[in-house]
């Protein structure tokens, strides 16, 4: 009876798992607003979720509320549930694929250099 109620006790609680962010920093290219950048990342997002291992994305738009110097600067994250998962979808990030087409199109709207991976892990 025991290990039966640890054993259930251990399912009771909530699996909290790790999710995985690609932040990217950008700049609003000359004439280009935030609402501008909040389209071209759902149009992003949209392109990534048609493919075969994107349907699980999430993308964000972290801008910046504070600091006036940096007004035109904002964080474009994608956001994975695992690392595997973000594999699988990086592994399938070609030319003349949907999202490649939405890259192009999201410089038009702002420029981003580089990259970082970030691994959120929850605090309980």
């Amino acid at each position: 009876m025991a290990v039966l109620a640890s054993t259930m006790a251990a399912f009771a609680a909530p699996a909290v798992a790790n999710e995985f962010d690609q932040v990217w920093i950008c700049e609003l290219n000359p004439g280009k607003s935030l609402f501008d950048a909040r389209e071209a990342a759902r149009a992003w997002l949209a392109a990534a979720k048609s493919m075969e291992h994107g349907k699980a994305l999430q993308a964000f738009i972290r801008y910046p509320i504070i600091v006036s110097e940096s007004e035109n600067r904002f964080d474009f994250v994608v956001r994975a549930p695992s690392l595997a998962a973000w594999g699988a979808f990086y592994d399938t990030y070609d030319a003349g694929t949907p999202v490649a087409d939405a890259d192009v199109k999201f410089a038009e709207t702002a420029s981003c250099s580089g990259s970082t991976m970030w691994e959120s892990i929850a605090v309980e």
